[in-house]
Parts: C-alpha cells; structure tokens; sequence
C-alpha cells in the first residue's frame, strides 16, 4: 500500500468550525489478491459533516474504497454498516468485505493474542465499491458542540443525542448517503446497501425512505442476520410464538454438538432445518399455547419432544414448562460439563467462569469475546494502512451510544418502533427491479434465521412481489462469516446476486 496522503492538512481531530470544506480526509492505494485476481484500489477514509438545517451537529467518519481497474459501465457502489445500536462498521469492515480482514480460526474461533490482519481474499471489491458507515457515536464519528456565539458561555461538548433514536438514525444515514453521492459524483451509480444485524432493520427503512423521500434508486439490498420486527425480540417469556422461532437454531446447535435425540443418522442440514421448523409451528407452538390444557396428556408428550430436539434433559424442560429462552439453552446444554455456548453462535462452546452460579454471570465469548480482535483491526487498518491521523478513540460498540438509544416515539407514544417489514414491501413496491437478499448464520440466536423466513413467507403471502426475496443461511452464527467455509460461500452467493441485480 502506498504512503498515505491528506487531501487536506491533517488534524488529530475533526474540524470544529462547521465550514463546507469539512473535516479531513486521508488518501492511500493498495490492493488486494482474490485467487488469482487483484484488485487496485484507491482508499479515501475521513470524516463528512452531517447538517441540521444550518447547524453541523455531527462529522460522519466513513471508508470509501474505488477501484482502480479498467471497468465497463458505471460501478456499483454499496454503503455498509453494522448495528448495535452502537456498533461501528469494524465487523462488516475487517472481518468480511473490506481488502484486510482480522485473522480467526477456520471454525470462528478467536486465535491467541496478539491479533492480526490478513489480506481478505473474499473482499467484495471484485464486484463493488465499498463505502463503510459508522453511525454517530460509533467508530471516530462523533457529535459537534453548538459554536459559542459572542456574549455567550462556552458550550455544552457533552454528546448530542441528537441521532440516537430509530428515526434520526434513518435520516442521517439518507443526509449522509445523498451528501456522498453529491461530493463523489456519483448519483448514476448503482447504488446497494448492506447492513447487519440493527444494521439489517436500516437497510430494510432505508429502501424506502431513500427512494420515496431521498429521490435515491436502490438497485440491491443484503440483509446481513438483520432484526426486521421487535415483537419476537423484545418478548418476554409469556410469548410462545417468540420463543418458538428459536426452536430450529437451539435445535441445530444441539445436534452439532451431538446432543440432539431428534437428529436422524446420515441426514443433511438442510434436510434436518426443514423438519425442525415443522416441529417448532406444527407442535411445539400450539402445545405451549395450550400448555397442560392439552387433552391426552399432550403437554408431557411436547417437553418429551421438546427434550429430544433441543438435548436438554427432561427436568430443565419440565422446570421451564418448555419454555426455552436463548439463555436457559446456552447455559444448560453443557451444565454438566460446566461449559456455555455463545449466544451469537452456538456452535461455539467456553468454559463457565462461575458453574455454581445460578445465572450466567460471564461474558458471552462470541461477542465480547472478539472485541479484542477487531479493535486491534480497526485502529491497525485506519490508523496505519489508511494513514487517518487522529487521538480519538475508535468506538467499537458504545455502550453509552446504545444505553441512551430512544427506542419509542414519543410523539406517536408508540412503545417500540415501527418494524422494517412494511417499508421493505413498499421499497420493492417502488423499484420492483431491485433485488433483495436476506442472509443468516443457522446458530445465531440473537437474531434467528427462522423469523426472517417467517417474515418472508408471510409478506409474499400477502405481497406477490415479494415473493422474489433471496434467503441464504451458512452455518455459523451473528457473524457467521468468521467461519471460513461459510465467508467464502456467502461471497460467492454475492458475486452472484450482483450479477442479477446488475
């Protein structure tokens, strides 16, 4: 990669004085080798002043990646961005689409330290431009105190919560994608997003929103393990129709350690999920509806089944009543082994540091386990590879930033927020030429497979059109491409959905 150079004179820290030349951004070249291709390449990482009427209230840092090959017809470009809220783009960034990505096991297993980064021979930069987002708060953006007018006390430089609520969110990433477009001059571009998790939830808003509102024509849009509707994830454990939609992770996660009763010997994944996902909606959720008000002694009959596919044993089920939530199954499966499954993924299996306790008082080791690996990646590859000079600290996930998130509309007095389902049917509605894929790892059970299939079926049920939804699962969990075969397969599926989408 070639020495870094600023576009402007660099700065430890964004701009503070709100002119239209914004803050800075630092320039650098390299390339990446996929197989036996390279891609060249021309990065731009820095910060964008985001507007409120005539205020600047927050410096947006973002890294854009060009091509630099010979390319007939214009070349598409794809904004990217995690989820949280709270979350940088870092995972996206260096751990599955960008040209460097952080070294992990080929199962997804973190490596002893020190971390270290790789070149990323499944970079999607053979097929697109890569802009990676992060959100207010998150990763170097951050918010700009009001300026000090004459006769006035200095300002307040605590954080502006202004962008930190569903809405916001949604506008600023319209602000900042238009404000992009216009600078790069790139509005005849093909234009896709992909977002993950909450990040997911955003791309399915921004369909919408960006075309009837932004005047932005979306061309593709990847779902990455994304949340579409908080009923089934803000449900407590009254709700069988929530929990029921685990049924198929739990029950593949159980079978991959060999603890599932329910698994037939020689049978394929696929094969297995199907037959899971008809136990979980034709008998595990109308006989937790009922509960012991099934005739025939039907409810013993269910925990027995429920035991059988999830490897529990009978008295975990009977002391719950079958009601199985994602934290009862990780930290039971292997009690007796005092071992915890990730939460993220549940393939993947740890020690537990307090195996006397009655709850689960550790660190889920599939998220906060890697916290270390992708912020060694990220300050490694933005501040060293990039060249982006700055004291700030890189945000990986905020806390504070997801702590004082605003969920409900006060305005509306809405408890939770509207879902993303509806507006993903309006935006195909809109562009019915746009391509849509929605992409999870099978032992996620934070944001399981089985409720974006669910969701699916039922908006094509109603909604023809959307009937054209692409849904792709790989093993693996919340980031399944930290395994090997899976980041390599869901590149190729990309390559291929790029194709389509054109």
């Amino acid at each position: 990669m070639s020495k870094p150079t600023p576009e402007a004179e660099k700065s430890s820290l964004p701009e503070t004085s709100g002119s239209d030349t914004g803050p800075k951004i630092f320039t650098s070249k390299g390339s990446v080798t996929m197989g036996r291709s390279k891609v060249g390449y021309e990065a731009k990482a820095g910060w964008l002043p985001l507007r409120d009427k005539e205020r600047v209230r927050a410096d947006i840092f973002h890294t854009y990646y060009r091509s630099t090959e010979k390319h007939s017809g214009p070349r598409p470009i794809t904004f990217v961005f995690n989820g949280g809220p709270g979350a940088s783009s870092a995972f996206l960034h260096v751990g599955a689409i960008g040209p460097m990505r952080v070294d992990v096991n080929p199962d997804g297993t973190v490596p002893a330290s020190p971390a270290k980064l790789v070149n990323n021979s499944e970079c999607w930069l053979e097929f697109t431009d890569l802009v990676f987002v992060d959100p207010v708060g998150t990763g170097l953006s951050r918010t700009r105190p009001a300026e000090k007018k004459d006769g006035e006390a200095q300002p307040d430089t605590k954080d502006d919560p202004f962008y930190w609520n569903v809405q916001s969110d949604i506008d600023f990433l319209c602000d900042f994608i238009t404000t992009f477009l216009t600078r790069e001059k790139l509005w005849t571009a093909p234009i896709y997003l992909a977002g993950e998790s909450y990040g997911g939830y955003r791309v399915g808003r921004l369909v919408r929103q960006l075309q009837e509102k932004a005047g932005v024509g979306i061309s593709g849009a990847v779902l990455i393990s994304p949340a579409l509707e908080w009923d089934t994830l803000f449900a407590g454990d009254y709700n069988a129709f929530a929990l029921t939609h685990l049924i198929p992770s739990m029950a593949a996660a159980a079978r991959h350690h060999g603890r599932c009763d329910a698994a037939k010997q020689g049978e394929d994944l696929d094969a297995f999920l199907e037959r899971a996902e008809m136990f979980a909606f034709g008998t595990a959720l109308p006989g937790l509806s009922l509960g012991k008000l099934q005739p025939n002694d039907g409810h013993v009959k269910l925990l027995r089944a429920l035991s059988d596919w999830l490897g529990l044993s009978k008295e975990v089920i009977e002391l719950h009543q079958g009601k199985i939530n994602f934290l009862t199954f990780t930290r039971e499966l292997f009690r007796d082994e005092r071992k915890v499954l990730g939460w993220y993924d549940a393939a993947i299996l740890a020690d537990d540091p307090f195996p006397a306790s009655g709850d689960f008082k550790g660190v889920d080791m599939t998220l906060g386990g890697q916290d270390r690996i992708y912020t060694v990646g990220a300050n490694t590859h933005i501040r060293e590879n990039l060249g982006v000079e700055s004291d700030l600290k890189y945000e990986l996930l905020s806390h504070d930033v997801h702590q004082k998130w605003q969920w409900h509309d006060p305005k509306a007095g809405e408890p939770v927020p509207p879902g993303a389902t509806d507006d993903l049917a309006v935006g195909i509605s809109i562009n019915k030429e746009m391509k849509v894929t929605i992409v999870h790892g099978i032992y996620d059970l934070v944001t399981p497979y089985f409720t974006s299939k669910y969701l699916a079926l039922q908006l094509a049920a109603s909604y023809p059109e959307a009937g054209k939804i692409e849904l792709k699962n790989y093993e693996g969990g919340h980031m399944f491409y930290m395994w090997e075969a899976s980041r390599k397969a869901f590149t190729k599926d990309m390559k291929a959905f790029y194709a389509k989408a054109g």
